[in-house]
C-alpha cells in the first residue's frame, strides 16, 4: 500500500481507475452521476476542487482537502458511495458491463466498480507544478485521441479554465495561482 503524505496546505493530484481498466464511463448517465456525486462530496467534505477529467476507464482529480480531512477519507467517501450507485444503475439498465465487474472475495462473488487500491497520488508544492497538473489533466482526452481540443471533452474542467464556463462543474481557484 502506498503511503500518503498528508499536508492540509497542499493540493493533491489523484488518479484512480475503473476495475480492470474497463471502459465504464461510456454513458452520460454514469458520467452525470459521477459529476453530481463529486460536487456533493466537495460540498459535504469541504475540499477545494481545482481540476478533473473523467476518462472512459479512469479519473484524474486535482484537489485540496479541508484542513481537518485527508485524501484517504475523501477517496473512501467518493469511491464507495459512487460505486454503490453506479453498480445499481448498471444493473437496472441490464448493462453487459455489470457482469464484467465480478470479482471473488472471500469465496463470494462481488462486483467492483473501482480498481482496488488508492491509485496515484502526488502532493503539489509549487504553482508551476499545479499549472502543469491542470494542463496534463485537460490534455488527457486529446492525447488519447478522443477529441482534438480539450474544451470538446464534456467530462472535464477544461471549459472552466479555458472559457470560464461552469459546465459540468465550477472549479475552485487555487490561492497559489
Amino acid at each position: 500500500m502506498t503511503k500518503r503524505f498528508e499536508n492540509p496546505c497542499q493540493a493533491r493530484y489523484l488518479t484512480f481507475s475503473c476495475y480492470n481498466r474497463i471502459r465504464l464511463f461510456v454513458t452520460d448517465d454514469l458520467c452525470n452521476l459521477f459529476t453530481n456525486h463529486l460536487e456533493n462530496k466537495r460540498t459535504n467534505k469541504g475540499f477545494e476542487l481545482y481540476a478533473f477529467v473523467m476518462m472512459p476507464n479512469h479519473v484524474h482529480l486535482l484537489l485540496k482537502p479541508a484542513y481537518h480531512d485527508s485524501v484517504s477519507k475523501i477517496l473512501l467517501s467518493l469511491k464507495k458511495t459512487y460505486s454503490y450507485k453506479a453498480l445499481k444503475l448498471l444493473q437496472e439498465s441490464n448493462s453487459v458491463l455489470h457482469d464484467r465487474l465480478i470479482v471473488k472475495e472471500g469465496g463470494k462473488n462481488v462486483r467492483r466498480f473501482w480498481q482496488a487500491g488508492g491509485g496515484y497520488d502526488r502532493n503539489i508544492y509549487k504553482a508551476e507544478s499545479l499549472k502543469k497538473a491542470i494542463d496534463y489533466i485537460h490534455m488527457n482526452p486529446v492525447r488519447k485521441g478522443l477529441v482534438k481540443n480539450p474544451v470538446d471533452w464534456k467530462w472535464s474542467s477544461a471549459r472552466f479554465w479555458i472559457k470560464d464556463e461552469d459546465d459540468p462543474l465550477r472549479m475552485d481557484i487555487p490561492e497559489m495561482l
